[in-house]
């Protein structure tokens, strides 16, 4: 149970940029998963790490307070959840927020409560962004009472006067 859990810490490890989303896979690197943590407790289908915790796989990094998965009784998972100040970061892009959901049963990870996701010069921010991992849509949806933002740089160097 521990080494499934383990490969669903870095399924979770996604980015969600304005101008392309990409999935970071357990399959999709060799590199070995290290996820630390202050503690770690493990009884019947939950695991849970708490404290500080960091999932790393190659450049990809996961940061949080809490790492939850929940594994059906067949042993697939149903969620994997990160709750408090989440930051991914792959050295390109980073994605900030309080909490992010990996739910299997919907194929989708959604980060939610004052969302950035930083990709070079370009941000945009939002309240919650949902991404489908079979489409690769991403759908940002702003917080109430307020709008997305997005911040895009031309590439065009600015003409000095």
């Amino acid at each position: 149970m521990i080494q499934k859990i383990c490969l669903a810490a870095a399924f979770f490890l996604c980015t969600v940029t304005p101008g392309a989303a990409q999935l970071i896979a357990a399959g999709d690197s060799k590199e070995p998963i290290d996820i630390t943590g202050d503690t770690a407790e493990f009884q019947d289908n939950l695991a849970v790490w708490t404290g500080n915790v960091r999932v790393v796989q190659g450049p990809a990094i996961l940061i949080s307070e809490r790492l939850e998965a929940v594994l059906t009784d067949e042993g697939d998972f149903e969620t994997i959840t990160a709750i408090g100040s989440v930051r991914y970061s792959n050295g390109e892009e980073a994605i900030t927020g309080e909490r992010a959901v990996f739910n299997n049963a919907a194929r989708t990870i959604v980060m939610t409560d004052n969302v950035i996701v930083t990709q070079g010069k370009q941000v945009m921010s939002a309240g919650k962004i949902t991404y489908w991992i079979d489409s690769g849509k991403v759908l940002f949806t702003p917080e109430a009472g307020k709008r997305i933002r997005g911040l895009f740089f031309t590439g065009k160097d600015d003409e000095q006067s």
